[in-house]
């Protein structure tokens, strides 16, 4: 595993964002061992997933998180309040390029940076700077695509070059230290891992293409941040399998998307063995009581206080009691890097079956998930929707002060 000692700037605040604030000094960011370094100093990730997608859905506005500065200004100040020093998005590779439907080759021609996106990028990355929030860069890799080499030719190449090649050219646009400090590390994938996922890749092909993807970046692109590949909890084919985690060893932070019970997260821990960090990029719970209904008294769809209690209750256990007393920046010895919650606000679309601007009630059942045992995929929200036209104004669950009693508690802040 490559090493990194580099120097971190800050940029001057760009036009849109409330105040200035003075540069901060440089500072330095290292691996070693399960730790990451910032300025010597153990960092752990307390962090959310942000997508703030209004109720009407991503096909109305926005697709990227950037687009509505006043949203993410607004809930960027909330997260400070809430004790949070990490976000992890997802950078959309067609806006950001201008390359709808990949009409471009992205090795010759990726496309033109569109300069109005890239505006929004610095000035809402610069706002995350000022309130002291780094940002873990995601690309979506694409689920059930045949990754394997010469498959589904495009401009002369296969799918698993041209992926490649997106996820290089993200990171050159943001690599830049002095512009872009509070970028922490680029994260590949979500959760390519699982079976219904891989397309026709065999497990230990699929985790091929994950070194290839981060040595060639790592080599080609950028080797002064972390790279993490994103995993879902899938016992025989994650971070329990060593022998597949060694296929990929540039990979610095193995990350995982967890949906268990206490104990579960407690197994994923202790049955990870590499000498880096390991990192949960979601874990969460909603705010929707399948087995009684979910709660439509008010419009935003707030969910009741006994949902809202579970969904807390779920934060205390498996901060608290799993994750807590294992994290590195507690005891070298410790694995865990912190963890990402799912999600800021709650995303009216992702039923899939339902009417974009309905608060759905569709999921999967999850058994790991007491008491009713069923994901509600629209209800995940620390917070609630927006409205299309508003800026501000989201309701808080009783999750968001849960975490920011756990996150901004004095003893804990001395201990990280």
């Amino acid at each position: 595993m490559h090493r990194f000692i580099v120097g971190i700037g800050v940029i001057a605040l760009l036009g849109g964002a409330p105040e200035a604030h003075a540069r901060r000094a440089p500072e330095t960011l290292t691996l070693s061992g399960k730790q990451l370094l910032i300025n010597g100093k153990p960092f752990t990730v307390k962090g959310v997933n942000y997508h703030p997608v209004p109720r009407t859905g991503p096909g109305n506005w926005p697709d990227d998180w950037t687009m509505n500065r006043a949203v993410a200004f607004s809930d960027l100040a909330k997260m400070k309040e809430m004790g949070v020093n990490t976000l992890r998005v997802y950078v959309l590779y067609d806006r950001l390029f201008q390359n709808w439907e990949e009409q471009n080759d992205p090795s010759t021609d990726p496309g033109r940076v569109d300069q109005a996106v890239l505006a929004n990028y610095r000035a809402v990355l610069d706002e995350a700077d000022r309130q002291g929030i780094y940002v873990i860069m995601n690309y979506f890799l694409p689920t059930n695509v045949d990754y394997r080499a010469g498959q589904q030719v495009k401009f002369n190449k296969d799918a698993r070059t041209r992926h490649k090649l997106r996820f290089r050219n993200i990171i050159n646009v943001f690599k830049n230290r002095t512009e872009f400090p509070m970028v922490l590390m680029w994260a590949f994938g979500n959760e390519n891992n699982f079976d219904w996922n891989r397309g026709q890749m065999t497990p230990e092909a699929m985790f091929d293409f994950y070194g290839e993807a981060i040595r060639e970046a790592d080599q080609q692109a950028d080797a002064g941040h972390p790279y993490t590949v994103v995993l879902g909890d899938n016992p025989a084919l994650d971070i329990h399998n060593t022998s597949l985690l060694n296929r990929a060893p540039l990979v610095d932070v193995w990350s995982v998307n967890m949906y268990n019970t206490e104990q579960g997260f407690k197994n994923i821990i202790q049955g990870y063995s590499l000498n880096k960090p390991l990192l949960f990029t979601e874990f969460g719970y909603d705010a929707c009581q399948h087995n009684k209904g979910c709660d439509f008294t008010n419009p935003e769809g707030r969910g009741s206080a006994d949902a809202q209690q579970q969904q807390a209750a779920f934060f205390q256990s498996r901060w608290v009691n799993a994750m807590l007393p294992n994290l590195s920046a507690r005891s070298a010895t410790n694995k865990l890097l912190g963890g990402v919650v799912f999600e800021w606000n709650d995303e009216w679309w992702k039923d899939g079956s339902g009417p974009r601007d309905v608060h759905d009630t569709g999921g999967f059942a999850n058994a790991n998930l007491v008491p009713d045992c069923f994901m509600n995929e629209e209800w995940f929200g620390l917070s609630t929707a927006l409205q299309e036209n508003e800026t501000s104004g989201r309701y808080y669950r009783s999750a968001f002060n849960q975490l920011k009693t756990l996150w901004t508690a004095p003893a804990l802040t001395a201990e990280e």
